[in-house]
């Protein structure tokens, strides 16, 4: 994975399905994110963000440690991860007690689709910006998608797969989120 400018890279492993998850997410709140960043190209026509969920042990981050910044949209919201030299968008978290991370699709290097598939299902279609077209929603429902993320996690924290986060050091993001909803943006 990198950013936009290339100085921030990394690494995903990939591993078998039971260590991935793709989706598209039509939430306001990954809508705000990316049009904060001033990276609104990175929707879909229909304002969605094409997310690859992994453990965070499989994500390494190898270079540019120093430009990672952290927003939240709201307080005590998700964790949204960024490049701030290029105001790349990388990823969301929950927290350091939460296994996953959310990758998204236009920081992975390769082909996702020959990789790991097209999205299995949409998530908080009711924020999308238009009505979204069958074969772009995928054959998941909303419910059949986060059922199958729970489970997800389960093994994940069973596994001990939370650790390490190249997001979280002893518990605690490795830089201070900021939150949109204090500025105001």
């Amino acid at each position: 994975m990198k950013c936009q400018c290339g100085k921030v890279r990394g690494n995903v492993s990939i591993g078998s399905k039971l260590f991935h998850n793709r989706v598209v997410c039509y939430c306001d709140d990954c809508q705000a994110f990316v049009k904060h960043l001033k990276q609104p190209h990175i929707l879909n026509a229909y304002g969605g963000s094409d997310v690859f969920q992994v453990s965070a042990s499989q994500l390494t981050i190898t270079q540019g440690h120093s430009e990672i910044g952290c927003l939240t949209v709201t307080r005590g919201g998700v964790h949204r991860w960024f490049a701030k030299c290029c105001n790349t968008p990388l990823g969301n978290t929950l927290n350091a007690r939460w296994p996953l991370v959310g990758l998204l699709h236009h920081c992975i290097e390769e082909d996702l689709d020959k990789m790991v598939g097209r999205p299995v299902g949409s998530v908080f279609c009711k924020f999308a910006t238009g009505e979204i077209p069958k074969e772009i929603k995928g054959s998941w429902s909303h419910k059949q998608v986060a059922a199958h993320l729970i489970l997800k996690i389960a093994l994940w924290r069973v596994l001990r797969k939370g650790r390490p986060s190249p997001f979280y050091l002893q518990g605690k993001p490795i830089v201070k989120p900021y939150c949109l909803a204090d500025k105001g943006s």
